[in-house]
């Protein structure tokens, strides 16, 4: 029996030390999806005129509100996701609101109106490519996708605690961004 003391004790050590060094990866893949998660591809019109894609987004993580006018639920998400936007550098979370207005002046005059100091981007596009690229089945959906261009989080609704969670996440992946970035340029 005294000869499995020590060894015991060498096994929990051991179990925390692998516990401890495998820490910092877990938190690292909250921010990066797994290798097989779906990569959308989307093209779509910037209401600020010109065609955008979800290529061009790739290097930092990406929130997607999709979004219409008609839809009442809709108009939470997307002030949602603007109050994230003006908290969040561009540079280290893109935060795009995709219009699905068949209309785009529809979209447009509904975010003079609403949200005239929005700090979002927002995007056009057709409803049936936007929801087959995107793969949701109901608005409002929001995604996060991570630098990669990879789908992190999914919800679609306008309440409840996965929003929250994905807004969440996002912002944290935005800071670890920035304190990544930070870090590599230290000498």
């Amino acid at each position: 029996m005294e000869v499995l003391k020590p060894l015991a004790g060498l096994a929990c050590t051991a179990g925390l030390a692998i516990l401890l060094l495998a820490a910092p990866a877990a938190a690292k893949s909250e921010c990066v999806a797994a290798d097989d998660a779906p990569r959308p591809i989307l093209e779509a019109e910037s209401l600020a005129g010109g065609t955008v894609s979800l290529a061009g987004e790739r290097g930092r993580p990406v929130v997607l509100d999709i979004w219409a006018t008609w839809c009442g639920s809709c108009r939470t998400t997307l002030r949602r996701a603007d109050a994230l936007a003006a908290t969040t550098a561009p540079e280290r979370l893109a935060v795009i609101g995709i219009s699905i207005d068949r209309n785009s002046a529809d979209a447009a005059a509904w975010l003079v109106q609403n949200l005239p100091d929005r700090h979002l981007r927002i995007w056009q596009a057709a409803p049936g490519t936007t929801f087959a690229a995107l793969d949701i089945r109901a608005l409002p959906a929001t995604l996060l996708l991570d630098a990669g261009g990879r789908v992190l989080r999914h919800h679609e609704g306008s309440e409840g605690a996965g929003l929250d969670a994905l807004l969440r996440q996002a912002r944290d992946c935005a800071a670890r961004l920035k304190s990544s970035v930070a870090t590599s340029a230290l000498p």
